[in-house]
């Protein structure tokens, strides 16, 4: 075999455990083999328990290893860095855990935490900025690396109760989603649930910048003129005091 047959080999072995694959390197090197495969294998479960703690409690180790081994063997790393690997077990959790909406969610959450610690440090909408902006020029864009989830559990609570070592609630379900905005503010990755309202303007942030005037006639169409001026300012003011937002002026040229 040439070096590259024996790198196919080892890691065909590596990812499926094929006697197939170990047959290459002859009975003696089986017992060293099961090594190397066993420690690898004991790399993605640690990788994937530190990415999703309150998964893994919510679960307990039983389950959660059981769950974490199957994604494994279906689906091995195709990154060079493992950094990318726990996002492919967020998106197969639904398929490992069948009707357990609240555990795929909260992986979802759990992933989304993380994945927002990396997001590019952005200058947030300060309370200051008030009143230096021309706000008939200001376009919106949410936090970088901000995410906006549709939930039918409630799983949010159940990551909250966990991360205080609250008592938990039992998971629960419902037929309308709600909406959870992740973003980092600082250092710190944050969530919460959106009003109805305020989920329409950010599901248009999510997608592209949009300026304020179009998220104030977004909250005049649903609540009228009167209550969109109060409740723009009420939205800019949370948006500033929690750093989800980012504000910026843009000069339109002239007509």
């Amino acid at each position: 075999m040439n070096l590259a047959a024996i790198q196919n080999a080892m890691a065909d072995w590596l990812r499926t455990g094929d006697p197939a694959s170990a047959d290459h390197f002859g009975e003696s090197a089986r017992p060293g083999l099961e090594v190397y495969l066993n420690t690898y294998r004991m790399q993605l479960l640690q990788c994937l328990a530190e990415i999703y703690p309150k998964t893994l409690e919510w679960l307990g180790d039983e389950r959660f290893y059981a769950a974490a081994r199957q994604h494994i063997m279906a689906q091995p790393p195709a990154s060079w860095t493992l950094d990318a690997y726990p996002a492919s077990l967020a998106a197969n959790m639904a398929g490992l855990c069948p009707g357990d909406a609240v555990t795929a969610e909260l992986v979802q959450l759990e992933h989304a935490l993380d994945a927002c610690q990396t997001a590019a440090d952005h200058a947030p909408l300060t309370r200051a900025m008030f009143t230096r902006l021309d706000w008939e020029h200001v376009v919106l864009s949410p936090a970088p690396g901000a995410q906006l989830l549709a939930h039918h559990s409630n799983a949010g609570a159940i990551w909250s109760a966990l991360a205080h070592a609250q008592p938990r609630p039992a998971g629960s379900t419902t037929a309308d989603p709600a909406h959870i905005l992740v973003w980092r503010s600082g250092w710190v990755p944050c969530f919460r649930v959106l009003d109805s309202d305020e989920a329409v303007i950010f599901e248009r942030l999510i997608q592209a910048p949009m300026s304020f005037t179009a998220a104030c006639a977004e909250l005049e169409q649903q609540l009228g003129q009167g209550a969109a001026i109060e409740r723009a300012g009420l939205l800019l003011a949370r948006w500033a005091d929690e750093e989800s937002v980012c504000a910026s002026e843009v000069q339109y040229p002239a007509t």
